[in-house]
C-alpha cells in the first residue's frame, strides 16, 4: 500500500531540510507518534498509535535513516509489532526537496507500508483509507511547521 503527498512552502530549502532531518520535529508531525527516542546513531525506537474503525492499534517500531542527503532527500526504513495483535508493520518512508526559488521548496513524500499477519487479513481497502488520511494529516502538519517559522 503507497501513500504520499506534495506541497510547496515559503522557505529555503535548507531551512526546510533543517527541519525534516531533525526526527524530533518530524515525529511530532506525525499522527499518533509519541515516546521517540534514539537507540544509536540514525536508529530510534517510537510508538505509532491510531483508531481504525473500531478498533484502537498500537505499535513498537524501530525507525532507521537509511539516506540523509542534504539539502534534498531523507529516506527511512520503519518496522515493528503491533501491541496485542497479530500483525507486523513494514514500511519505506522518503521525503523530496525541491527548490522552487530562494524563498520557497516543494516537499514531496511517499510511504510504502505493509501490514502482515492479523492486520493485513482485516481489510486491505480500510487500512488505505486510514493510510492517505495520516498521509494528508503528516503532509498538513510538516507545512504547518515550516510556515508557522518552527525551527
Amino acid at each position: 500500500m503507497q501513500t504520499g503527498g506534495e506541497f510547496t512552502v515559503g522557505v529555503a530549502q535548507e531551512r526546510a531540510f533543517a527541519f525534516v532531518s531533525d526526527p524530533f520535529k518530524i515525529a511530532a508531525c506525525i499522527p499518533g507518534c509519541s515516546d521517540l527516542r534514539e537507540v544509536s546513531p540514525g536508529k530510534y525506537a517510537a510508538k505509532l498509535t491510531n483508531r481504525v474503525g473500531p478498533i484502537s492499534i498500537a505499535f513498537a517500531v524501530t525507525v532507521e535513516l537509511t539516506k540523509v542527503e542534504a539539502p534534498s532527500a531523507i529516506d527511512a526504513t520503519v518496522s515493528g509489532n503491533a501491541s496485542g495483535l497479530g500483525g507486523r508493520l513494514t514500511a519505506t518512508a522518503t521525503v523530496r526537496l525541491a527548490s522552487v526559488d530562494a524563498d520557497s521548496t516543494r516537499v514531496t513524500y511517499t510511504v510504502d507500508l505493509g501490514l502482515t499477519g492479523k492486520l493485513g487479513g482485516i481489510g486491505q481497502p480500510v487500512f488505505r483509507a486510514k493510510g492517505d488520511e495520516l498521509s494528508k494529516k503528516f503532509g498538513a502538519n510538516v507545512r504547518a511547521a515550516l510556515e508557522s517559522g518552527a525551527k
